[in-house]
């Protein structure tokens, strides 16, 4: 009995394949692909499809096609349970009515993975072998689960308690916000032309789109000791109706968003002399305390005001930020892009002498002193599977990492700088596949960058790096050398 089915046609190999049509969303030429270490050898990597990135499977290879890593043109943009993957083949051909009726089963010389093809059938003149589309990928249901348990809650919690967004950012030490709809945007600092006469606390000026912002540094007005780090700190805009005022702080943290019944009153005793009262709440959230600063409280209005350009004029107010930035150190390993959060860096060395420590895996190098602090140095490249380290060369760097199992150094090629990322071309990686392997763990985000054409950064989670028993391992060697 005839049973017609909608498919997508198409070439690999030379063979003729077809996939149900409701499983293909589009068909895209390939685009620079991104790879993805510790990852099964059919998964080519990632690619940003429209800010959306996606992982990208060698079809040739998952069908049990040898690893000859070709460069095919065209990418099969598949959704599979949720999860939305590229395949790449040679070309597709059309869009076709196929008698799925009278599938026959493949011919075992066919060599070709059985548990991904239903059958094979004749369309026109043309042998066509048609493939499960469910069967390409090792869907995670464990994963999938949780990420749409997790969204469940996140809406089951938005519905049922009000929230607040807030900007946190770090100063001396402790973490302070603001509330998100207060704050126009955020800058890099750069250092303010002073003004006579102002507030100790007023750093000077700044111009900013031909409008006169001035700078006040939180430190100085929360009477916070210790200078600020002009790399890191952030200046965040409060708009104050008719002129904005530039709040410098050490680094910029995250945007949060937490129930109101986090949020509680400031103690009496945070008001001034003066009846206002710098600090509007405090939030506990997750175990941490945010202190919430009353931009209002913070400063006189109207001194300010008359140091703030008349000529600011009226400007429309969607009480949105314009951008968060996160900052990563940016780094190499056989040539692949990573990034590492810049607050998990303690400093970054030239690769000098190790010594070795019997007993530890191939990927720990030996052991360095650090002003004596006796830490574990891991190569990245063999911790990644990608390639024998050869020679160090001179360009060669150890990040030394700050983890809760203590610090670990890093080694990599090479050290190509700073990035600010703004947090919406931050992604989280697709981790819904089990052929992602040991990927899943090591690469926490994927950023997007944007320069000569689009680059993908892999961001690592260095608690990942060694596994619970291999920091024990380490930290109990490093020890006994210490001893």
């Amino acid at each position: 009995m005839a049973k017609k089915s909608s498919c997508v046609e198409f070439v690999l190999d030379g063979r003729h394949f077809a996939l149900p049509l409701e499983n293909v969303k589009e068909i895209i030429s390939r685009p620079e692909i991104t790879p993805l270490p510790m990852a099964s050898k059919h998964v080519r990597g990632i690619i940003n499809l429209r800010g959306d990135v996606i992982p990208v499977v060698d079809l040739s290879v998952r069908l049990g096609g040898v690893d000859v890593n070709m460069d095919r043109s065209e990418i099969l943009v598949l959704v599979i349970d949720g999860l939305i993957a590229g395949v790449m083949v040679d070309s597709a051909s059309q869009v076709s009515e196929l008698d799925t009726g009278n599938m026959k089963d493949l011919d075992s010389s066919a060599n070709l993975d059985r548990s991904v093809v239903q059958g094979v059938l004749r369309h026109g003149d043309q042998l066509v072998i048609f493939l499960d589309a469910a069967s390409i990928l090792s869907v995670d249901r464990e994963v999938i689960n949780r990420i749409s348990k997790g969204r469940a809650d996140e809406t089951g919690t938005a519905a049922s308690e009000e929230t607040m967004r807030i900007v946190t950012f770090e100063l001396g030490g402790d973490v302070y916000g603001f509330p998100l709809e207060e704050v126009r945007e955020i800058l890099r600092y750069q250092e303010p032309v002073s003004v006579p006469d102002s507030p100790p606390f007023v750093e000077g000026v700044l111009q900013v789109r031909g409008a006169i912002l001035p700078i006040v540094n939180l430190r100085q007005r929360l009477c916070r000791s210790g200078d600020i780090d002009p790399e890191r700190a952030k200046i965040l805009v409060a708009d104050y109706d008719d002129f904005k005022i530039g709040f410098v702080a050490d680094a910029i943290k995250e945007v949060l968003q937490v129930p109101l019944s986090e949020v509680s009153d400031p103690p009496a005793v945070v008001r001034g002399e003066s009846g206002r009262q710098s600090v509007s709440a405090i939030v506990n959230h997750r175990d941490e305390i945010v202190t919430l600063l009353d931009k209002d409280g913070l400063i006189d209005r109207e001194r300010l005001r008359s140091i703030a350009s008349e000529d600011d004029g009226v400007r429309g107010r969607n009480g949105e930020l314009s951008e968060v930035y996160e900052t990563f150190v940016v780094f190499r390993v056989s040539g692949q892009p990573f990034g590492l959060p810049i607050k998990t860096i303690r400093e970054i060395n030239r690769v000098g002498n190790m010594s070795e420590v019997p007993g530890m895996p191939d990927f720990v190098e030996g052991v360095l002193d650090l002003r004596g602090d006796v830490i574990p140095a891991v190569s990245l490249r063999k911790r990644l599977n990608m390639g024998a380290d050869g020679s160090i060369s001179e360009d060669g760097r150890i990040l030394v990492v700050e983890m809760a199992q203590g610090l670990l150094g890093l080694m990599v090629d090479d050290v190509t700088g700073v990035e600010e990322i703004p947090l919406s071309r931050i992604s989280e990686p697709p981790l819904s596949m089990k052929e992602m392997g040991r990927a899943r763990d090591f690469v926490s985000k994927v950023a997007r960058v944007e320069g000569e054409g689009e680059r993908m950064i892999l961001i690592l989670s260095p608690e990942s790096i060694l596994s619970a028993e291999e920091a024990v391992f380490a930290k109990e060697s490093v020890a006994s050398r210490k001893g």
